[in-house]
């Protein structure tokens, strides 16, 4: 069995009640319904803060026009330019 780590909080009365009625219903102890519950908060909160840093870096991290897209717009350029000098 792995070592365990005893750790304190206040909850409300009713959250108590429902603990106990939890734990009773599924034949668990209040610990290991706790250990459960918190174990499955803690995973997707770490997983949805993993995400959300990765959506961050990637909104910062510097863009990179495509190759084509930068080509297409120079030949729109120089275009323009030539269609100018022909009216001037």
């Amino acid at each position: 069995m792995t070592k365990s780590v005893t750790i304190t909080a206040r909850i409300t009365p009713e959250l108590a009640n429902k603990l106990v009625a939890y734990a009773k219903a599924t034949k668990r102890t209040r610990s290991w319904v706790l250990q459960d519950m918190l174990k499955r908060y803690v995973d997707r909160e770490l997983a949805f803060a993993e995400a959300f840093n990765v959506g961050i870096r990637e909104l910062t991290k510097p863009k990179r026009t495509p190759d084509r897209a930068v080509r297409q717009a120079r030949a729109h350029i120089e275009k323009r330019k030539r269609q100018k000098r022909r009216t001037a």
